[in-house]
């Protein structure tokens, strides 16, 4: 069984994250999962996984886009370093936990 410590954050003033150069994400929650067998960096990064809430939106939203844009959850695996910002890779890293 793997040990994971969560780590969740109501952020604000971050810059929105372009995923995929498909859909802008707003960020409002993040909430990071750290594996408690490998705590340091793999690929640069910390956690083994980011969870972005917030607000999304296609970056070419066409011509049928309407209304509020929906929230949803975007996941970042440390597996896929490139989809990952640099503010959300030291993030991940300032807040990891203290191995015991």
């Amino acid at each position: 069984m793997i040990d994971i410590v969560t780590v969740k954050l109501h952020v604000q003033d971050r810059p929105d994250i372009v995923y995929r150069e498909r859909v802008i994400i707003t960020p409002e929650i993040i909430t990071f999962r750290y594996r408690l067998d490998a705590l340091g960096p793999v690929n640069g990064i910390c956690p083994a996984r980011a969870e972005v809430y917030g607000p999304t939106r296609l970056v070419d939203p066409g011509p049928y886009s309407f209304g509020n844009p929906p929230t949803g959850t975007t996941w970042f695996y440390r597996g896929h370093p490139e989809h990952w910002p640099a503010w959300l890779i030291d993030l991940g890293a300032e807040h990891r936990p203290n191995p015991a």
